[in-house]
Formats: C-alpha cells, sequence, structure tokens
C-alpha cells in the first residue's frame, strides 16, 4: 500500500490504495488523517536529501484540497509535523492528475519542475481552512499582515 496511516490511539495500521482513495476514504471532515478505528493517524514518510548523510522525515497528518470536485487536476497540500502528535507546523504542495476514465493513469506530483500552481482564491481558502483547524492562529494571520 503506497499511503499506511497509523492510529496515535490504538497503533493500527490502515492502508489507502493510492491518493485518491485516501483523500475520499480515510480522512475527517477537517482533512485529519483517520485510523480505522475512528482516532486520528499519520503517515510517516522519509527522503535521502541531496546532502550527504542528511534526510527529511515528515509526519503527514492530513490534506487539505484545493482543487474543484470532479477536475482531472487537483492541487492539495498536506499537513506535516515533525513527531505523531506535535502540531502541524509545515505544508507540502502537491497535486494529482487523474486521467483514469479516458484511459489513462493517476498521477501524484509536486508539479512540472515544481510546485503545483493555484490561484490566489485556493491560497486563501487553504488559510481558511489551516486557521478552521486550528493550524494557523487570527494572531499569526494579523502578524504576517503588517
Amino acid at each position: 500500500m503506497p499511503f499506511i496511516i497509523k492510529c496515535n490511539k490504538c497503533g493500527k495500521e490502515t492502508g489507502a490504495v493510492n491518493i485518491v482513495d485516501l483523500i475520499k476514504n480515510h480522512r475527517d471532515s477537517n482533512g485529519w488523517f483517520l485510523c480505522q478505528c475512528g482516532e486520528h493517524g499519520y503517515i510517516e514518510k522519509h527522503f535521502d536529501l541531496q546532502e550527504e548523510g542528511e534526510t527529511w522525515e515528515p509526519f503527514l497528518r492530513g490534506i487539505i484540497t484545493l482543487g474543484i470536485e470532479d477536475d482531472t487536476y487537483q492541487p492539495f497540500v498536506y499537513l506535516v509535523s515533525y513527531k505523531p502528535d506535535e502540531p502541524v507546523n509545515d505544508i507540502w504542495f502537491a497535486y494529482y492528475k487523474d486521467t483514469k476514465s479516458s484511459g489513462g493513469k493517476l498521477k501524484l506530483g509536486y508539479g512540472p519542475g515544481g510546485p503545483p500552481v493555484l490561484h490566489k482564491r485556493q491560497v486563501l481558502q487553504m488559510l481558511r481552512q489551516m486557521k478552521s483547524i486550528g493550524c494557523l492562529s487570527q494572531e499569526e494571520i494579523d502578524e504576517a499582515m503588517k
């Protein structure tokens, strides 16, 4: 399974077969990943960096979708922390493109040579969602707008 959600409470693992399954079937209404027991979970990732001996080891805690339902191109952000139970402090931009209905493939990516392109309305939608689920405070927004 490409995505294994580990539970913060019961310790069980729940698998999602692909990004579409993960987004549609393994999140709560706020975008947090869920274990089969109904508690929040996380996905561990490990990446070797270009710098010799260095790694990036994020814990993916949820996804905020930014696309229009049923569009082929679906941008989203992962909500990232560096421990499975600490607050989210990073967002990771990504997208998937699903052309299976027309005989194509499902592609998960980080943009053609970079991150996905977002309309400013989608960025504001992301910020609203991050605020509503407690990943971003009004104080942080006010400070950024100074």
